[in-house]
């Protein structure tokens, strides 16, 4: 399974000139497609985010800080977006180890190591081996399948990192539905379901009671340094994993 969506290196299609003949009236547009209609799209292909409006981040100087559970603006410090082929899981614990235990440890060392000791092979990590670059340095983690968002609180409560496998679709498309879903067929771990990535749950945003906003550090998206996902989109896009959770940290957060 990969849990990396997102293609850096994409460009926005280009609508080609369409030629017309003296007195012909020009053809109008063309339906908009959907990509997720079409059977030969990948199932990580990309989410488009040329018409995306835009996604907030969390400002620690907006509100007040007793309104949030964990600490995403400091988190927000050891952001980094990755590089590599299906590489979200693997920045995704890069930045918490050093969030953890501040070490900086390149992008291109723990695609090694991951691939040396758990078969990385730039198609995506599997569940089962998310936490292990974690624990190879360290950090204690526990992993959580049919996870509550009491349980999350909890770890970002008692000052531990969150990781979790979601439905990018879901949080960076306006519109885009459990309804729109591709699924990813059997994969390792959460069979039948439609998680296609990774991400670090850094914080949760109480300030508006009425619209809390769950806050990521999204390795995958150019603008995911503390991205602000509404809770009930994050809901949805999590339970696509199984609600799975990585905790990691201290004793207490990842008990």
């Amino acid at each position: 399974m990969s849990w990396d969506p997102y293609d850096t290196g994409a460009d926005p299609g280009v609508e080609p000139e369409v030629y017309t003949a003296p007195g012909e009236e020009p053809p109008g547009p063309a339906d908009p497609a959907d990509p997720l209609d079409d059977p030969t799209t990948a199932v990580d292909a990309t989410p488009s985010l040329d018409a995306d409006p835009g996604l907030p981040n969390f400002d620690p100087a907006l509100g007040d800080p007793a309104a949030v559970v964990g600490n995403p603006g400091e988190a927000m410090g050891v952001w980094q977006q990755h590089q590599g082929e299906g590489a979200c899981a693997i920045g995704a614990q890069g930045m918490v180890l050093e969030y953890l235990t501040g070490q900086r440890i390149s992008e291109e060392q723990l695609i090694t190591e991951a691939a040396v000791n758990d078969g990385f092979d730039g198609t995506g990590t599997a569940p089962d081996d998310l936490g292990n670059l974690l624990e190879r340095h360290g950090v204690p983690v526990r992993q959580v399948e049919d996870a509550s968002l009491e349980q999350l609180e909890g770890v970002l409560a008692e000052g531990g990192a969150a990781i979790v496998g979601l439905d990018a679709d879901e949080i960076w498309s306006a519109g885009h539905g459990p309804g729109d879903d591709t699924p990813v067929g059997d994969a390792a771990g959460i069979p039948g379901q439609d998680a296609n990535h990774a991400v670090w749950v850094t914080g949760i945003d109480n300030n508006d009671p009425a619209r809390p906003m769950v806050v990521l550090n999204d390795s995958g998206h150019p603008d995911g340094q503390g991205l602000q996902v509404p809770l009930d989109e994050f809901l949805g896009a999590w339970q696509d994993s199984g609600n799975f959770l990585v905790a990691a940290g201290p004793s207490q957060a990842v008990r």
